[in-house]
């Protein structure tokens, strides 16, 4: 009997968020380099380059515009969020009151626990591309979620392109059905075989 890829069993762990952020204030980039040890080259880059020992990074505007990347839970997205403001209140004396925040693109690894024959996958699926002489990995785009799969043989994935965590289960259903439509699916991961 084939095996059947079931959305609910796919592994999914978010690997990054960004988000463009808008502070409502000024930000004086030069005081932010000197006061936070942000890197500003204007010659370069326009902004400010804020990288904490946590893992994210914001990207610092003069308008007070911003975009962080590199958090990995909205949790720690809000976290990042609240730190900065404190810091800036409190070394910089500028009070941010009002906070607009856009998820841009969420990044997730995915574990569907099956072995794919990837070439049966590209001579099945339209939207889908495969040159394993440059890269290892298919990709494979959906467009409802609008979204993009990176699926490799060993069934691991990462998912990519989507603005909305709300849209993960959708794009994840849309993945397993393909991959079950496919005929591509091999069975089990050897690693995860019953032996």
């Amino acid at each position: 009997m084939a095996t059947i890829v079931k959305p609910e069993a796919v592994d999914r762990e978010i690997q990054n968020l960004v988000a463009s952020l808008n502070f409502f204030v000024d930000f004086p980039l030069p005081e932010v380099s000197r006061i936070l040890g942000a890197e500003y080259d204007p010659e370069n880059f326009p902004g400010a380059i804020y990288r904490k020992r946590e893992g994210y990074t914001f990207l610092l505007f003069r308008n007070g515009k911003a975009v962080l990347a590199g958090v990995k839970s909205f949790d720690q997205l809000n976290k990042a969020i609240d730190n900065f403001k404190e810091e800036v209140k409190e070394k910089m004396n500028i009070k941010i009151k009002e906070t607009d925040v856009q998820i841009q693109n969420l990044v997730l690894s995915l574990d569907t626990h099956v072995e794919v024959n990837l070439e049966d996958f590209v001579h099945k699926i339209y939207d889908s591309y495969y040159s394993p002489e440059l890269f290892p990995g298919l990709t494979f785009k959906i467009y409802d979620p609008s979204a993009t799969f990176l699926i490799f043989s060993s069934g691991k994935c990462v998912l990519v392109g989507l603005k909305r965590i709300e849209d993960v289960d959708r794009a994840i259903t849309k993945l397993s059905n393909t991959l079950n439509e496919s005929g591509a699916v091999r069975g089990p991961r050897v690693d995860e075989r019953k032996v």
